[in-house]
């Protein structure tokens, strides 16, 4: 039969040879791309990056120790690691979500070394952990052009090199979102609900918004545990500071003081020379008004406002293949309106996975218009304009022009308001047709 077919259509035969030929050459580069921008830059020597805090801090609390007093901190790292650093830097003045140190004990029981090596491990298992349950999710066969489509893509991914080269949590919370998803499927609320308890327990602020979609769905088991397990582990991390007699809260409250008042890192006005790196709706929007707390309440306004626009869109909608969209859309709304870095946005594979899965679809413009305004994201363009920027290549009258602040360098954060909307009127689309 096959010959036959063959024989029948040989230029059609040989397209998709080609075309496969040319997939399975885009994947390659994809997974260079891949290991040379994320794990070789990872075990680059250093004594500090992003798993650093959260293993300071669960090493301290593993001991018994005052996690929050960055005396303690200093003298760990000094001790353990041969770092110098100031009690009176933002580094030392830590305020990790208290369940992720229950979960960090695993890694925080090894010397800095090994669990460096442990860490990587658990982000690249954690990375192919969403590739093959979005697969699952979207309904991909592992035979189809399709699926190599979809695994090319998230190769390419930027937020994922990125995240995975400053050893970022959100890898493995995009990890715990994409498992719980795949279980949610299938009717396992208990387990699901444990994932995203998990990863609500590192960060809050990327895994709620995809909580929510089951507190709408009214998916009450899966939303407590979820619950229920992110308040057990705090309780678990307070119940061993008691035990051990260490009074931390002060010190917690006041690490999340210095952090608001002092953390310029992590600030989206021009006291941050790299506030670019920031995906959130504050950085542009400071750029236009020059006033925080304008850009602060134009932001939560605006992320509101998209949100009871999803929740309404969602309750119109059924079936499990408006399921993917409707979480698709929610994972990039929450990117806007609180504070997100570049790496953030690994959460794209839920979208991306969506449109390869709706490709042929009567959605397809949706779907088309949707994977051009991710296509950029496969470069960390604002950090690459900003590394010219700091080294003097960019003409000095475009830094202070009012297009490069607040168009050019914040591009990503349009693009993201852009899909969000676009996403959005593809919900809508599906609603409605679900009503004729």
């Amino acid at each position: 039969m096959d010959s036959t077919r063959i024989q029948k259509n040989p230029d059609d035969f040989r397209q998709r040879r080609l075309f496969r030929m040319v997939l399975w050459i885009l994947l390659l580069l994809a997974a260079g791309e891949f290991l040379l921008r994320g794990p070789v830059r990872y075990l680059r020597p250093t004594k500090w990056d992003d798993l650093a805090q959260y293993y300071a801090a669960s090493r301290l609390w593993l001991r018994g120790q005052n996690f929050a007093k960055p005396e303690n901190f200093v003298a760990l790292w000094r001790d353990e690691v041969e770092g110098t650093l100031g009690a009176e830097t933002m580094r030392t003045h830590i305020a990790p979500p208290p369940g992720a140190l229950v979960l960090l004990a695993p890694i925080g029981s090894l010397p800095w070394a090994a669990a460096r090596i442990a860490w990587l491990a658990v982000l690249l298992g954690s990375f192919i952990a969403t590739v093959i349950s979005l697969i699952r999710i979207a309904g991909l066969s592992p035979r189809e052009p399709r699926t190599l489509v979809f695994i090319t893509a998230c190769l390419a991914l930027a937020p994922f090199h990125t995240g995975i080269a400053s050893a970022n949590q959100t890898i493995l919370v995009a990890g715990l979102c994409a498992v719980g998803i795949c279980v949610a499927r299938h009717g396992r609320d208990t387990a699901a609900g444990l994932l995203f308890g998990a990863a609500c327990s590192m960060k809050p602020h990327v895994a709620a918004f995809v909580v929510l979609y089951y507190l709408i769905r009214r998916r009450w088991r899966l939303f407590a545990t979820a619950v229920g397990f992110t308040l057990f582990l705090v309780a678990v991390a307070a119940g061993w500071m008691e035990i051990n007699g260490i009074h931390w809260v002060q010190d917690y409250i006041s690490n999340i003081r210095f952090g608001s008042t002092k953390n310029i890192v992590d600030d989206f006005t021009t006291a941050n020379p790299s506030r670019f790196l920031l995906i959130n709706l504050q950085v542009p929007l400071f750029s236009i008004t020059h006033d925080r707390q304008s850009a602060n309440i134009i932001a939560l306004s605006v992320g509101c406002l998209l949100v009871v626009w999803w929740i309404a869109l969602t309750l119109r909608m059924r079936g499990k293949e408006s399921e993917l969209l409707s979480l698709a859309t929610i994972a990039v709304i929450g990117l806007l309106p609180l504070y997100h870095r570049f790496y953030d946005a690994s959460i794209l594979a839920i979208p991306i996975s969506w449109c390869i899965s709706q490709w042929a679809s009567p959605t397809r413009h949706v779907v088309k218009a949707s994977m051009i305004l991710m296509i950029p994201f496969s470069l960390p363009a604002a950090a690459l304009l900003q590394e010219e920027t700091f080294r003097g290549h960019v003409p000095q009258p475009w830094i202070h022009t009012w297009w490069w602040n607040c168009v050019v360098m914040p591009h990503q954060t349009w693009l993201l308001s852009a899909l969000s909307l676009t996403l959005l009127y593809g919900m809508k689309t599906i609603a409605k047709s679900a009503t004729k």
